[in-house]
């Protein structure tokens, strides 16, 4: 497992940048989510026909652009001319009414914002798109050497378990199976190959909130992150709890809450 760095102070993930205050996944959304001061931009990303790491959630193309089908039937070069700011409306009920938003790819995304925190999900269920995102990620890193901080996650298990033995030296996310072994079992039994916990407040009608949980995964020196949290008394209890993360669509709301806490 990747050395963790030390733990001074609950992270704030921005979900998508946010999908309820811009539209999801593009510039618009990653620039305002730091505008609120997130600490990290969570972000998805789907392999082109050619190959090439593009920043979008959907396997299709129609609720987030205005192209239709797809995305790995479109090379990137045609992902990038759709519109994905169309008909967007945020939670106030006011549309967008910015300038275009296009699809952007995973290397202009560490590009653009080199330095941010960035939270990688593989949709894909492709060991593929764990090679693409790992060289994106590499060539970054070499060209660059801008320190970031980078976890890449994916609810393909093994997906991910081919990105952790070509890239054994990023942070990942823990997989579902993984985080039952860890809930039922007991951390001494455990070494874990993964640096985060991402999860719900919840599964199944079992809370994921509780000291015993949060005190396991700190004993094997890792964060608990939980998604997605939009509701201000919620984030407020969690950052009590001495969460290590909050993924959120509303930035905004977050912010107040960490300041209000003394952490911002």
């Amino acid at each position: 497992m990747p050395k963790a760095t030390p733990i001074h102070k609950p992270r704030l993930f921005a979900h998508r940048g946010t999908s309820l205050l811009a539209p999801e996944n593009t510039k618009a959304a990653f620039d305002l989510c730091l505008a609120y001061k997130a600490d990290v931009i969570e972000t998805d990303v789907r392999l082109s026909k050619d190959g090439i790491v593009m920043v979008t959630h959907d396997e299709t193309l129609e609720r987030t652009t205005n192209g239709q089908g797809l995305v790995r039937d479109l090379n990137a070069s045609e992902l990038q001319r759709l519109d994905a700011s169309t008909g967007f409306i945020d939670c106030h009920g006011e549309p967008y009414t910015g300038e275009i938003q296009r699809l952007i790819t995973l290397d202009e995304l560490l590009v653009q914002y080199r330095g941010v925190g960035v939270n990688i999900d593989i949709k894909d269920k492709d060991t593929r798109a764990a090679d693409a995102v790992a060289k994106a990620i590499n060539q970054h890193e070499i060209q660059y050497q801008t320190p970031t901080w980078i976890n890449v996650g994916s609810f393909h298990a093994h997906t991910i378990a081919h990105f952790r033995t070509i890239a054994p030296h990023i942070s990942t996310a823990a997989t579902r199976q993984e985080v039952a072994r860890l809930v039922f079992g007991s951390a001494k039994r455990i070494d874990p190959h993964y640096r985060i916990l991402q999860i719900p407040t919840k599964y199944w009608g079992i809370q994921l909130t509780g000291a015993r949980l949060m005190n396991k995964v700190h004993r094997l020196n890792c964060e608990i992150v939980y998604w997605t949290i939009n509701n201000s008394k919620q984030m407020q209890r969690l950052i009590e709890k001495g969460c290590d993360g909050i993924v959120t669509d509303r930035p905004d709301l977050a912010l107040l809450q960490f300041e209000q806490a003394g952490i911002k």
